[in-house]
């Protein structure tokens, strides 16, 4: 092997000019890099939220060898696949044709010849070229204690989309205790940052297309490709073979190894728009314990499903809900599951606009925005000026609000620590918000049990703001618009 390997030639990585700069994560990334030492940094995150790109812009400076997991291959077809891979940077093809029986094994080879310099090794995919199972860590700890740990310059990225395989067998695995690691689980972009990648697109457009698709990187690709992001979306999403058609099953291969529970899981949630921890023991049939608690917590960590308890109650309250939190699957599981057959065989594609119902599109904005504010609760905290004092925030539910008016609930509070109660009403509307609101908000306001006698603020966080009548009535102590919503001061 020695005589075969004269020279790599690392993966050369050209500047991606519509790369966004995730300014925190990238300043962390630069410093894992320049620490004086070898080190490991394991990212983690969900299918197409953009680590591979991340990655890479930020290490182009240096020499990659990157090494990609194939989906359903074994153990030995991915030692042929690695061999394959490194044939390529030696540009020798007998190497491809060359046996190993370890990992062990091929991070030896790649020792030798990463000895000295800013080299990166990146691994892609980590779950399939492992195969789930803890060996291949368990090996690289041998060749990262006599080997690789000796080039200070040296970087090993173990990168993947199976949260429970991350975090069970690479972040809490003994192999790795205390050896030079940095931990990374990436999220979808902000909002900020979408309104970045979709330059030269209107608030208005970007808001709604954050609603719908989230912050996912490829998702709003798909939506910035013609006029506007409402012909993109129905284009891709109810044409035969599209893009958002298809993307559902996809997930459920790269991110949740196919097991059973989670798409069932998905499915009851759609049905039912939330369920407790018992409600789908019950219905599901899943047994109580371990099982239930990782495929919770895988969905969780990949941000498909959120759980939340009333406000004023722990985390781990029976009442807690899981919902689903991602905006596509809300979608998908809305507009396009029930009409999937329809969409395959070609119904709508002369005309895929006919297929969303516009009226009940925006009525489904409405609950996305509500999902956005109480996932950004921070964010509302800074614009209304009380982000330095301590809160919980959160929904309010209660068994005898759920008795008195079935689905009660208000959308958005903050139990302050200096004695109020900030309530706020979250409405997402084509047209300026009237005052009939106040009526609404009244009746809401009367089963809240406002324990302690607190002040209460009261709030309307809305994407067009109030028309002139409900203006004039100074009805609420606080009005947030969308205009404050992108503004960067407060992110």
């Amino acid at each position: 092997m020695e005589k075969l390997i004269v020279h790599l030639h690392p993966l050369q990585i050209k500047i991606n000019p519509q790369f966004v700069d995730r300014r925190i994560e990238v300043d962390k990334l630069k410093k894992a890099a320049t620490t004086g030492e070898a080190s490991i940094i394991i990212m983690s995150g969900r299918r197409r939220v953009g680590k591979t790109e991340l990655l890479e812009q930020t290490f182009r400076d240096r020499n990659i060898l990157k090494f990609e997991g194939i989906e359903g291959l074994g153990q030995k077809e991915q030692f042929l696949s690695v061999m394959r891979q490194l044939s390529e940077y030696a540009d020798e093809k007998l190497i491809a044709k060359t046996q190993i029986d370890s990992w062990t094994e091929f991070f030896k080879i790649l020792a030798q010849h990463t000895k000295t310099g800013k080299w990166t090794i990146y691994l892609e995919e980590l779950q399939w070229l492992a195969n789930y199972e803890s060996t291949l860590v368990s090996e690289l700890k041998y060749v990262w204690d006599n080997y690789f740990r000796h080039n200070p310059e040296l970087i090993i990225i173990l990168c993947g989309s199976a949260p429970s395989f991350m975090l069970d067998q690479v972040i809490h695995s003994k192999a790795l205790y205390n050896r030079s690691q940095y931990e990374f689980n990436l999220r979808e972009f902000n909002l900020l940052e979408a309104r970045t990648f979709l330059n030269k697109r209107n608030p208005v457009e970007i808001l709604d297309a954050y609603l719908t698709v989230g912050g996912i990187p490829e998702y709003l690709k798909w939506v910035h490709k013609e006029s506007s992001v409402y012909l993109s979306l129905c284009n891709h999403a109810f044409s035969a073979g599209s893009f958002f058609s298809r993307e559902y099953e996809k997930i459920f291969t790269s991110n949740l190894a196919k097991n059973i529970h989670y798409f069932h899981i998905i499915e009851l949630l759609t049905e039912r728009k939330f369920a407790t921890r018992s409600e789908l023991v019950k219905i599901l049939k899943i047994k109580s314990g371990g099982t239930i608690t990782k495929v919770l917590l895988d969905l969780e960590k990949s941000g498909f499903i959120e759980k939340y308890s009333p406000f004023n109650l722990a985390d781990d309250s029976k009442l807690a809900r899981y919902a689903i939190s991602d905006n596509y699957l809300h979608f998908y599981n809305k507009f396009i599951r029930p009409i999937y057959k329809k969409i395959e065989n070609g119904d709508y594609d002369s005309n895929p606009i006919s297929a969303l119902n516009r009226d009940s599109y925006v009525k489904w904005l409405g609950l996305a925005f509500e999902r956005f504010c109480r996932k950004y609760h921070t964010v509302i905290a800074k614009i209304l000026g009380f982000s330095g004092v301590q809160y919980k925030s959160g929904v309010f539910f209660s068994r005898s609000t759920d008795k008195m008016n079935p689905g009660y609930q208000i959308d958005l509070i903050f139990d302050r620590a200096d004695k109020v109660y900030t309530i706020c009403e979250i409405k997402y509307t084509q047209d300026k918000v009237s005052s009939e609101i106040i009526h609404e908000f009244e009746k809401k306001l009367n089963l809240f049990p406002n324990k302690g006698n607190k002040t209460l603020h009261k709030v309307l966080i809305c994407n067009e703001g109030p028309d002139a009548a409900l203006q004039n009535r100074f009805y609420f102590d606080q009005i947030i618009t969308r205009a404050d919503l992108f503004n960067p001061v407060y992110w």
